[in-house]
């Protein structure tokens, strides 16, 4: 984690003078080190919960991780917890979410049976026997016959109760999630701008700004906000303020691939533009000077 020191009381969002906490300026859930003691923990809660909840599961996040090679493969999985899979049983499709542990969740087929990841399997055959009033004998029978079950047969426990073992069961994501928030790229530069301008912030010209994201308006972030694809996805997360054009406009890229455009209406900043990098392979960060202040 880089830790960036502030100097001031008020929360950068509501401006009230309260204890301030660690903020991630890029989302630590996808990876972001960037942080800096800014916001109240009200504040710092409402976007955890709110818009930066679901950014590790947007379907642009996901898809762009896989497909680096240098990103660790318990990142990978970490994005996937709680995403939705969809998943074929013989004749039968399924939607599954991913449950903390990496399996998938319970699902219920058309035709009625019931699909459990095979470490509960035996478990709930022994649950839905006993609640039928089989004997400890019937159950310790039927699940040793679960034990040296065939894959992908059905076999008759007996006591009405018929299992298969699916070892053959495609699953692939769906990528049905919500794409990543406008907002998700705004607070990043608004934040960014926070480091480089300092007690600036709490502006009375920078109003507008807060109020979209204290009140988590994505169309009114979305007009502040152009999304562009770059030429490819790399291992590295980068913020830049790029100068006055005339208005203040920053970019922001995730992994690379994931470029925005934010421009702050009606605001110039008197600074250099500087850029912030993050490799997410070796962990390194550095921030630049790039130019001069238009």
């Amino acid at each position: 984690m880089l830790l960036i020191k502030w100097g001031h009381r008020q929360c950068i969002i509501c401006l009230v003078e309260n204890n301030l906490s660690d903020e991630h300026v890029i989302p630590r859930s996808l990876g972001g080190i960037l942080t800096c003691s800014f916001l109240c923990n009200s504040c710092n809660s409402a976007f955890g919960s709110g818009f930066e909840a679901g950014a590790r599961l947007s379907p642009e996040i996901r898809q762009t991780v896989a497909s680096l090679e240098y990103i660790s493969a318990d990142f990978k999985e970490t994005l996937e917890r709680g995403a939705s899979y969809f998943s074929r049983f013989g004749n039968h499709t399924a939607t599954q979410k991913v449950r903390a542990d990496g399996s998938l969740a319970t699902t219920k087929l058309g035709d009625g049976s019931i699909i459990v990841s095979e470490l509960e399997a035996g478990e709930r055959i022994a649950s839905i026997m006993r609640k039928d009033g089989r004997t400890d004998a019937m159950i310790e029978k039927a699940l040793a016959k679960w034990e040296v079950a065939p894959p992908n047969c059905e076999i008759d426990l007996g006591a009405d109760v018929k299992v298969i073992k699916w070892n053959e069961h495609p699953s692939n994501p769906a990528y049905t999630e919500v794409q990543l928030s406008p907002l998700v790229a705004l607070k990043i530069a608004y934040e960014f701008a926070a480091l480089f301008v300092g007690k600036a912030i709490y502006c009375a010209e920078l109003q507008h700004i807060r109020d979209v994201l204290m009140h988590q308006d994505e169309d009114l972030a979305g007009v502040m906000v152009t999304y562009n694809w770059a030429h490819k996805p790399d291992t590295f997360h980068g913020i830049a303020f790029a100068g006055n054009h005339p208005a203040a406009q920053f970019q922001v890229r995730l992994f690379g691939l994931l470029a925005y455009t934010v421009c702050f209406p009606k605001i110039a900043f008197n600074h250099a533009p500087i850029a912030y990098t993050h490799r997410l392979d070796t962990n390194e960060h550095w921030i630049r000077l790039t130019g001069t202040a238009n």
